[in-house]
């Protein structure tokens, strides 16, 4: 037979952990849930009279974060270019553009660029909605020929957007081989 004693403590017991457990999901909650990316595309305008206009993708086909189909970039020396970033949930019918997602929350939210070629200068990233820098939009400067890379990686959720290393969670890290010509 339990008492009242008894009784109380359990009951209080049940609603305490009851409140704790509560409290931690809604925590939980308000993280900004991370997207599955399983095409990135890489838009490339020429500005100041050149006709260049191209995309480049690069294809996770199961959705497991490993790029299997990465589009080389070519593209002629001595040419200033826009670039435009477009992100893909392939696996979703009819695919979803999450860029429209990740441009919403562009706040946890960063593109990083890095160029291993010595004939490409990436610049002038676009920002956030408290001017951090966010990347979505940027100018690529192309000045000799040559080859290399451009690693392109979306942090979500950084710590320090001007940092070298921002902090945060990788949604996708993919490099490109570029040849300027």
């Amino acid at each position: 037979m339990i008492n009242s004693k008894s009784y109380r403590f359990w009951t209080l017991l049940l609603i305490s952990s009851l409140a704790v457990t509560t409290t931690q999901c809604d925590k939980d909650d308000k993280k900004t849930k991370q997207e599955l990316i399983t095409r990135v595309v890489v838009h490339l305008t020429g500005t100041a009279g050149s006709t260049f206009d191209k995309e480049f993708e690069a294809i996770d086909s199961d959705g497991d974060g490993v790029f299997n189909s990465i589009d080389p970039i070519v593209i002629p020396a001595g040419t200033v270019f826009n670039c435009d970033l477009h992100v893909y949930d392939d696996t979703k019918n009819p695919v979803e553009d999450v860029t429209k997602e990740i441009e919403k929350d562009n706040k946890e939210h960063l593109f990083v660029f890095k160029s291993f070629n010595s004939g490409l200068t990436i610049s002038n990233l676009n920002t956030d909605d408290d001017g951090a820098p966010f990347g979505l939009t940027s100018i690529w400067t192309t000045t000799s020929a040559g080859v290399g890379t451009v690693q392109v990686t979306l942090i979500h959720e950084p710590s320090d957007k001007n940092a070298a290393d921002p902090g945060g969670e990788t949604d996708f890290d993919v490099s490109f081989g570029v040849t300027i010509q």
